[in-house]
């Protein structure tokens, strides 16, 4: 994420957040573009994602962390940035996140927002959001909750509901070659995953999504779809 990183090349940071981080993809991107960061925490409700993790942060200061983004085991005011990316359509109760993030922030902090948005993905990018809007619905249909992507409006609508002043916007993308490697090999897992769902009602919908998808990858490829990054404060 070029633009991200070139944002935060001018900016002191000691202390950072990323929540619901996952492998820690994001708080890497961060500190690509950081200089002088002494610490990012990375928290997860799961640390089944953290071995690969470590592994992806090598030689960077970051620390996976086991928590519930939105009960947070830290004190008032402890980071100069906090961030959450590609994960608001996976919490059901973002006003309890939100709440949580104004608390552990300093004042004058920065609060990121990056999410994959619905509305004008192109090309790759337009695969990628497919195959994501596939997981959507199997996740959905397991009893996870995982909501669809958001216009980019409605994402901007949220964080100024929640309070939030929003004091720069862009759109980037993740450029890595091995997170590309990884989209390939999920589209080609897709028929063994709709597999289970023949003879169900839910099936004509992943098969539709399916020829969806496979007519644009075979079409466009696929990249990694594009994000809507906001930069606000409390």
């Amino acid at each position: 994420m070029k633009i991200l990183q070139q944002e935060l090349s001018s900016l002191t940071i000691q202390r950072g957040l990323d929540v619901a981080t996952r492998d820690g993809g994001f708080a890497r991107e961060m500190l690509n573009g950081l200089a002088g960061c002494q610490e990012m925490l990375a928290l997860d409700l799961s640390d089944k994602a953290f071995e690969k993790g470590a592994k992806k942060c090598q030689g960077l200061p970051v620390n996976f962390v086991k928590g519930d983004a939105c009960a947070m085991d830290f004190e008032d005011h402890s980071f100069d940035l906090v961030a959450v990316a590609n994960s608001l359509h996976h919490i059901p109760d973002l006003t309890s996140l939100f709440r949580e993030m104004r608390r552990v922030v300093k004042p004058g902090g920065l609060l990121i927002f990056s999410e994959m948005y619905c509305d004008g993905q192109e090309g790759g990018a337009l695969t990628h959001w497919i195959l994501h809007n596939m997981d959507c619905y199997l996740d959905t249909f397991k009893g996870v909750y995982h909501d669809r992507t958001y216009t980019k409006a409605h994402i901007l609508h949220m964080v100024r509901e929640a309070g939030f002043t929003i004091k720069k916007t862009f759109c980037d993308y993740v450029e890595d070659p091995a997170v590309v490697k990884k989209l390939h090999e999920r589209v080609a897992e897709v028929p063994e995953r709709i597999k289970p769902y023949e003879g169900r009602p839910e099936y004509g919908l992943l098969a539709g999504a399916a020829a969806w998808l496979k007519e644009t990858y075979e079409t466009e490829g696929i990249s990694s779809a594009h994000q809507l990054v906001i930069f606000a404060e409390v």
